[in-house]
């Protein structure tokens, strides 16, 4: 379903929500301070109050952490949920009434999710009432696993066979084809064919998305069959795609963000995830049946500062878990690692062990520096030899390379020189030889501004601005904007740069320019400039104002500049200036516009 976010629906929701009513339901004890009001803050741990409302103004600000911004940027945050989400949660929450817009694409999905729904239902009934599920009962009985687990995950069991699943969708007026698109069937291609259901005679566990919207399944094998797997997981369908769906997410998201140290726990599986949950550690989540992608990190990354991950402690775990570190910490968040010992995993661990001992093991939580120099040297039959010492350095400091902070660069490059027990400035050298094509190297001085590409496509940001300006082509009024707001310095890629003086042009003289541009592209230009297109004029309109969309471009692109000029400052050094770019970057993300744009103003000055 399509939505059409107006200005004055925006404003709507803002007006008819109480702040301060909206706040304290996520369990923030607040108290008056004369025509404040004040709470410790649901964003960082203290204990003195720093956490300002301002009711009249619908506006909160932490003078603690920085965090700032109104209802609609509260809700974000706590659930971590898009901006065209949470005003639809607040919409629905006061009674605002969103404009739908229906088109095939959207009355198909909306189809499929009241499909998922039903049949979650039903494999639930299976589960509890069917002789044959006894299997499952019995299964999730030795897991310690009781039926108020299974209500509240939406665990169920499939019954074998084809003819129980089209029977229930006749019955409930679904069609096999639909049950086809929702990955739950293959449907009969002639009379002869039987048809075939993908999780038969499986326990199921239901999927959600960060909405709480059932969009897939993992059915778990109960009786072996070494011709099929131990695992069988949903496809991916119109209202299910892997990347951006992570097991657990849509109960952890609001206990993350509310925790003192907004921590998450990255698991490995759904059972481990449930126990973690059940167990009072309800921040875990588990990628659904793929490696983790940038899109899950981004996703934790509205809620979460940290990561601790819990993965198995075997040469598979390893290798998943310096994969995943890699993906954190190129999102700038620290990580931290459990390794369970015995080879238990959360699930085990957790049914014979308290919650205390495991608490222990989190407090003392390895950082992936440590992690990573211990498990590397593991693999050597001679660990302090040179030969040994070298492969360890070049693996450790491939992950260092992951990182975009010059802080975390310099941390994890001085703590593997102490547990390696290398001098520090060796690895200093060799990170910077290696490493400087990828990063900034933590011993020279920064360029003066960032390097333009044009080989490799343009970042996302840029991207979908592009796609944007192409779903808006002629707007004045946007090329105004941009033209107050936006200079060549902070954008990243020279296709970028080109796209947009082109498009500017056109704006300015209503005549199509992107013909000649076209043709005049080189290939990789060509490929970016075909994405653009073929994206079908996709942009975010449907879902919020474009003048509001504009605004989270422009504010995207100046973050991105002055993280990256942060990174580039050396370690130790220059730290006025990472202050000042720590502020900046700290106003843009308020959401505060009007003071956005000024200083905007203000910044783009001193770069032309």
């Amino acid at each position: 379903m399509a939505l059409t976010i107006t200005e004055s629906v925006i404003e709507e929701v803002k007006a008819r929500t109480d702040i301060v009513e909206l706040i304290s339901s996520y369990g923030v004890q607040i108290r008056s301070a004369g025509a404040s009001k004040k709470a410790c803050c649901p964003f960082h741990n203290e204990k003195t109050p720093s956490f300002n409302i301002n009711e009249a103004k619908g506006y909160y600000h932490c003078f603690g952490c920085g965090e700032s911004g109104d209802a609609i940027k509260f809700v974000q945050k706590m659930e971590g949920l898009s901006f065209a989400e949470a005003v639809a949660r607040l919409a629905e929450k006061c009674g605002v009434t969103i404009v739908e817009k229906e088109d095939k694409t959207a009355v198909k999905r909306k189809r499929l999710y009241a499909l998922m729904a039903e049949l979650a239902a039903f494999y639930s009934r299976c589960l509890k009432s069917t002789k044959e599920a006894q299997i499952a009962r019995d299964y999730l009985l030795s897991r310690d696993l009781p039926e108020s687990v299974q209500d509240d995950f939406l665990i169920g069991y499939a019954p074998n066979g084809f003819a129980p699943i089209a029977k229930w969708a006749e019955k409930h007026d679904f069609t096999l084809s639909e049950l086809e698109e929702a990955g739950v069937v293959i449907a009969p291609k002639n009379a002869d064919d039987r048809g075939y259901h993908r999780f038969s005679g499986r326990l199921m566990f239901s999927i959600k998305d960060k909405q709480g919207r059932v969009v897939a399944f993992s059915g778990r094998q109960l009786v072996e069959n070494k011709k099929s797997g131990k695992y069988v997981n949903s496809p991916e369908t119109p209202i299910f795609k892997k990347s951006n769906v992570l097991f657990g997410f849509d109960k952890a998201a609001a206990n993350i963000a509310k925790s003192s140290r907004h921590e998450v726990i990255v698991c490995e599986g759904q059972i481990d995830t449930i126990r973690l949950h059940v167990s009072g550690f309800a921040v875990a989540v588990a990628s659904q049946g793929t490696a983790f992608t940038e899109e899950h990190v981004k996703m934790l990354k509205r809620v979460a500062d940290q990561v601790t991950l819990v993965f198995d402690d075997d040469a598979a775990g390893h290798k998943a878990t310096i994969r995943t570190a890699g993906l954190f910490l190129e999102e700038g968040m620290p990580v931290k690692v459990v390794s369970l010992p015995g080879g238990d995993d959360p699930d085990s661990f957790l049914r014979s062990h308290s919650k205390e001992e495991f608490q222990s093991l989190l407090d003392s939580a390895e950082s992936i520096m440590s992690f990573q120099v211990r498990s590397e040297r593991l693999k050597e039959s001679a660990p302090d030899s040179v030969e040994a010492i070298s492969r360890v350095a070049k693996a450790v400091l491939s992950t260092v390379a992951h990182s975009k902070s010059a802080v975390m660069k310099a941390s994890m490059i001085s703590e593997a020189s102490r547990l390696m027990k290398v001098p520090e400035e060796a690895l200093k050298e060799d990170f910077g030889e290696n490493f400087a094509s990828i990063h900034v190297p933590v011993s020279k001085p920064a360029p003066t501004m960032i390097p333009r590409v044009s080989v490799q496509e343009p970042p996302k940001v840029e991207m979908e601005l592009m796609e944007f300006l192409m779903a808006n082509e002629y707007d004045t009024t946007i090329a105004t904007a941009l033209d107050a707001l936006v200079v060549n310095r902070i954008l990243t890629n020279d296709f970028t740069v080109k796209f947009l003086e082109v498009w500017s042009k056109e704006c300015s003289s209503g005549v199509d320019g992107f013909a000649d541009f076209a043709g005049a592209l080189n290939e990789n230009d060509k490929r970016f400039f075909a994405k653009i297109l073929n994206a079908g004029g996709r942009s975010l309109a449907s879902k919020e104002s474009a003048s509001h969309q504009l605004r989270e471009f422009i504010s995207a692109l100046w973050q991105n500049y002055f993280k990256t000029k942060r990174a580039e400052l050396a370690a130790g050094e220059e730290i006025a200036k990472r202050f000042e770019y720590t502020g900046f970057i700290k106003l843009l993300e308020s959401g505060r516009w009007p003071v956005i744009k000024e200083a905007i103003q203000d910044w783009k000055k001193g770069l032309s």
